[in-house]
C-alpha cells in the first residue's frame, strides 16, 4: 500500500471495514495515523473530525483516495497509548476523566453524538492529555438508528441499554458510555462483564451498577447518575458531566 505523500511505517489496528497505520507524511515530515476503509468513504468522518477541532480531539490532516481505490484519513499520530492500555499516574483517573468529559462536551454543544465513547477511542498525548478519536460512528442529536442495519452501531460493552435497542442518538447515551470508562478507570474491569451479547443486554438493563473499590467510593454518585437505565436520569451531556466533576472532584 502507497500514497505519494504517505510512507506507511507500521499496522496499528485492524477492524472489520478499515485498518489503522502509522505512516510518515513526507510533506509535513510527520508521523499521522492513517485510516484505511475496505470500502464506502470517510469524507464524512473527515468533516465532522474537521468541525470538532477545538483541541480535544485528535486532528484531522487529510483524506482522500489510495491508488488502488480504497479512501482514507490522515489524522494527528498519538503515541503515548489509550485509557483500554496505558497506565495512569497516581491521580489520573481525575484528570482523564475530566478531560473526556471536556471533549464531550463540545461535541456535544455542536450538536454531535460520538456513539462509541470507550477506553480505545480516549487516547493520551505526550503532555497527560486525554483526546477523543474514531468519529466513523458518530452522528447529528436525535437521529434514530436504521433497523435494516446488520450490527449495532457502537460497542456492545460500553453502549447505553437505548442504544442497544436502536433508539434516537442522544448525548445520554454518550454520558452512559463515559459512565462505563469511568467505572473501568476507578475499578480496573468494566461493570458489566457478560460473554454474550444477549447477556450484556440484560445486564445493561437491568443488573445494579457494582460498587467500586473503597477507594474510589466518593466516586460512586456520579457513577451511578451516569450509568442509571433511563436516559432522563443521568446527566444529560458531556457539559452537565463536567458540571459534577468541577463541583465533587476538581
Amino acid at each position: 500500500m502507497s500514497a505519494a505523500r504517505y510512507r506507511i511505517e507500521k499496522l496499528l489496528g485492524q477492524g472489520r471495514h478499515a485498518s489503522l497505520w502509522r505512516a510518515m507524511d513526507v510533506d509535513r515530515r510527520e508521523r499521522v495515523a492513517l485510516k484505511v476503509a475496505s470500502r464506502g468513504c470517510l469524507r464524512r468522518e473527515f468533516d465532522t473530525l474537521q468541525e470538532n477541532q477545538d483541541g480535544h480531539a485528535v486532528k484531522a490532516h487529510d483524506c482522500g483516495v489510495l491508488p488502488d481505490g480504497r479512501p482514507y484519513l490522515a489524522m494527528e499520530y498519538v503515541d503515548h497509548g489509550d485509557l483500554a492500555h496505558a497506565p495512569l499516574p497516581e491521580g489520573g483517573a481525575a484528570r482523564a476523566l475530566n478531560d473526556a468529559a471536556l471533549a464531550l462536551a463540545g461535541v456535544h454543544r455542536r450538536g454531535w453524538v460520538h456513539r462509541d465513547i470507550k477506553p480505545a477511542h480516549l487516547l493520551l498525548r505526550a503532555n497527560g492529555q486525554v483526546v477523543l478519536c474514531d468519529f466513523g460512528s458518530a452522528c447529528r442529536a436525535g437521529a434514530r438508528e436504521d433497523r435494516a442495519a446488520p450490527s449495532l452501531v457502537g460497542t456492545p460493552r460500553y453502549a447505553a441499554p437505548e442504544q442497544m435497542e436502536g433508539a434516537a442518538a442522544s448525548t445520554a447515551a454518550d454520558v452512559y458510555s463515559l459512565g462505563i470508562c469511568a467505572f473501568e478507570l476507578l475499578a480496573g474491569k468494566p461493570p458489566f462483564r457478560g460473554e454474550t451479547l444477549t447477556e450484556l443486554f440484560s445486564q445493561h438493563l437491568r443488573a445494579p451498577v457494582p460498587r467500586l473499590p473503597p477507594g474510589a467510593a466518593h466516586w460512586q454518585s456520579l457513577v451511578d447518575a451516569m450509568l442509571a437505565k433511563h436516559p432522563a436520569s443521568r446527566p444529560a451531556d458531556g457539559d452537565a458531566v463536567l458540571a459534577v466533576l468541577r463541583e465533587n472532584h476538581s
